[in-house]
């Protein structure tokens, strides 16, 4: 884990994920806890943990939700993973239906340059973006699908 400081006030940490040291998520301390934040902001400089705890104090120790195992009650397994993205697909689908419901008459109804205006915009960009998500999760539910039922086969083939 590292800590950041980000406009000369706003503590960020950078956390490599359980289990896939591939992947770094990034925290901010804000309204007195850790909330997700999209990246590092580009002012961002890298700060000790003394400085950090100088800042937070108790709260530069607690540990992030990224660098802990899951709940010892949560599935594991290739028939799991394939169910959990399911459950991210329904929800995603659901969102997008959601937020999708007005979205252009709401657009029509917004003065141009407006603060509705922009926020439309922004709504747009994102229901796109979950739209571009939910086609790759597709794709890599499909893909998992395929390798599960594979080595399915491989097991049973090595039963017999």
């Amino acid at each position: 884990m590292a800590f950041h400081l980000a406009h000369g006030s706003v503590v960020h940490r950078a956390t490599t994920l359980h289990g896939y040291s591939a992947i770094v998520m990034v925290e901010r301390y804000v309204g007195g806890r850790w909330e997700l934040a999209a990246e590092l902001p580009h002012d961002a400089e890298e700060i000790t943990d003394d400085v950090a705890r100088e800042k937070l104090g108790e709260a530069a120790d607690e540990p992030s939700r990224f660098a802990v195992p899951p709940e010892t009650d949560v599935p594991g397994g290739l028939k799991a993973r394939l169910d959990q993205l399911d459950s991210m697909i329904d929800a995603t689908v659901a969102w997008l239906r959601a937020g999708a419901a007005g979205s252009d008459t709401e657009l029509a109804w917004a003065r141009y340059q407006s603060s509705d205006y922009d926020y439309e915009l922004d709504t747009r960009e994102a229901l796109r973006d979950a739209a571009g998500l939910l086609s790759q999760m597709v794709k890599h539910r499909a893909t998992l699908a395929a390798r599960a039922e594979m080595r399915r086969r491989k097991r049973d083939s090595e039963d017999d």
